[in-house]
């Protein structure tokens, strides 16, 4: 039997198995939904979405939380042959008047015809474009004409940006080649699914794809725990693991780490020896929770070999490179001073090192390039050009860039080839120069992490513009002014020791100033913005 080759494809064939089950385990307690009452539920919505004014490649928003609405809505939108645009949304609104404009900005730059959201948010989308997603309403007679693989599936935002945001145009070919291409983690060698747990928000690549589109094609049973209740307590997704036995579960390095220490605040070790597949995803992994994880390995019955990592973006749908399963965390300990001056990841000895996570071989062409496009060999750092049927078609959005150069995505990205697996260094735009060397920001950010004190995570590093002035800004466990000046000492002791460069300024933080994405990526550009300005305490009681 043929592979499904578009989305409903994929829900429809799964549910007519019977197979497939989304478990959402909400603060009110666990709401179930199966592939087959998906589909049905979502077959109504195409036809509301109808009645509404939806045609076959118009855009359709969705904004809210994790929620078996937001589920239901969004393969809605897909049997409509319309274009799903997932709505960012931050765990805390801080500034309604702030997010209300990047709200509009985004949904103009997806050309939405509506937003389907939860009713405490619609007041903020732009006027007639809100549909509440609990609102029930006329529905057309007949279903809207299927889609076609080559036709347009997601607009995946790559950037909360109010002023210019970008999206991925991803079709339904391109997801199901990803689908495919991650299977052999979902299900065993039988073709019985893995159970999946996750947190991470749908409106990310990771949680639509790995956790929203991928059991409606491999009949997995996916246990979804609310982001906010992650947010508020990280360990509650090492106790559901105990609870569910799952097998599979994927988040940011960052992640990893916070549920660790809030399971180690309390004296907790739930068992994860069910889990066979546990990956750091979505931001480059720090080698302290990477360590954490393996020495804390035994303690909660979990193999090392389940551990991995992953590398991946929006504009190639989700993964681009895997580790293979059971073969654990691999690490490359290579020089400082060699690979910030001459660019080369030599062994390191006793000197500095950065210790890089393998991210696994490609799940497509990839190759790495040197600034006059010319392909390096393997130990040679450059720019991550991928080609590939999973690749995006474009960007959309306005004075949108084309990333292609003959045919290979331009991804911004730096990294190099060793044995065949990808090792991730940074991103071309975040390098930090510092006596006329090229430093990575993560150098200085993970050893400041690892000062007493310190929020690991929360630490950016830059230049600024026009110098080799390195400033680190860190925030603190328990922020007191008094004692920030103590917490600074210790940083710049910390990245002396580890890099070799002493910062030109750090300023420590209360806990909450430090800006991430949503998928928990830094956002240097904007704190150092907000450095130079002066406006990094604004707002801060």
């Amino acid at each position: 039997m043929s592979s499904p080759a578009t989305i409903p494809e994929a829900l429809f064939a799964t549910a007519e198995r019977g197979a497939g089950e989304y478990v959402f385990h909400l603060e009110e307690g666990p709401v179930r939904l199966s592939c087959a009452e998906l589909a049905e539920r979502a077959s109504h919505g195409a036809r509301r979405l109808a009645a509404l004014g939806v045609e076959p490649g118009d855009a359709v928003g969705v904004l809210g939380p994790n929620r078996p609405e937001w589920a239901v809505w969004a393969f809605a939108t897909w049997i409509a042959g319309a274009v799903l645009v997932p709505v960012q949304i931050p765990l805390r609104i801080r500034d309604p008047a702030a997010f209300r404009e990047q709200l509009h900005s985004l949904v103009a730059a997806g050309r939405c015809r509506c937003v389907l959201a939860d009713p405490e948010l619609s007041a903020l989308l732009p006027a007639g474009v809100a549909v509440p997603w609990d609102e029930a309403g006329e529905e057309a007679s007949e279903q809207s004409v299927a889609p076609l693989a080559e036709g347009a599936a997601v607009v995946q935002f790559t950037s909360g940006s109010t002023a210019r945001p970008k999206g991925a145009l991803l079709t339904h070919a391109a997801v199901m080649a990803q689908v495919v291409d991650v299977l052999h983690s979902y299900r065993y060698e039988d073709g019985s699914p893995r159970s999946v747990l996750s947190w991470t928000p749908f409106f990310h690549d990771l949680g639509l794809f790995a956790n929203l589109v991928q059991p409606a094609f491999s009949g997995a049973v996916v246990h979804q725990l609310p982001t906010e209740c992650f947010a508020r307590d990280p360990a509650e997704w090492l106790r559901l693991v105990e609870r569910t036995r799952a097998a599979l579960t994927v988040g940011p390095s960052s992640a990893f780490g916070s549920a660790l220490r809030a399971a180690g605040r309390r004296g907790e070790r739930p068992d994860l020896s069910s889990l066979e597949i546990a990956y750091f995803a979505a931001e480059g992994v720090d080698p302290a929770v990477a360590r954490r994880m393996v020495e804390s390995a035994d303690g909660f019955n979990l193999d090392p070999a389940a551990l991995g990592s992953t590398y991946g973006l929006a504009e190639a749908v989700m993964a681009v490179s895997y580790s293979t399963a059971g073969t654990g965390l691999r690490f490359d300990r290579v020089s400082l001073e060699e690979l910030a001056g001459a660019g080369v990841p030599v062994h390191a000895g006793d000197g500095p090192a950065r210790v890089l996570a393998s991210c696994g071989p490609p799940l497509m062409d990839l190759r790495i390039v040197d600034r006059d496009g010319d392909e390096l060999t393997e130990r040679c750092v450059g720019e991550i050009q991928l080609r590939g049927a999973s690749l995006m078609s474009g960007y959309v959005g306005a004075a949108a860039p084309d990333p292609f150069v003959d045919g290979w995505l331009c991804t911004g990205d730096l990294g190099y080839l060793a044995g065949g697996e990808l090792h991730v260094t940074g991103r071309v735009k975040d390098i930090v120069i510092a006596t006329g060397h090229n430093y990575y920001p993560e150098d200085f950010e993970w050893a400041a992490g690892r000062a007493e004190g310190v929020r690991p995570g929360r630490c950016v590093a830059f230049n600024l513009r026009g110098s080799e002035d390195v400033v680190v800004l860190v925030e603190a466990r328990d922020y007191q002014a008094g004692a920030a000046r103590r917490l600074e000492r210790e940083v710049k002791r910390e990245i002396v020791n580890a890099v070799g460069i002493r910062p030109s300024d750090v300023v420590v933080l209360p806990p909450g100033v430090v800006q991430k994405t949503t998928s928990g990526k830094l956002r240097r550009a904007e704190m150092r913005q907000a450095y130079a300005s002066g406006t990094l305490f604004a707002g801060v009681p």
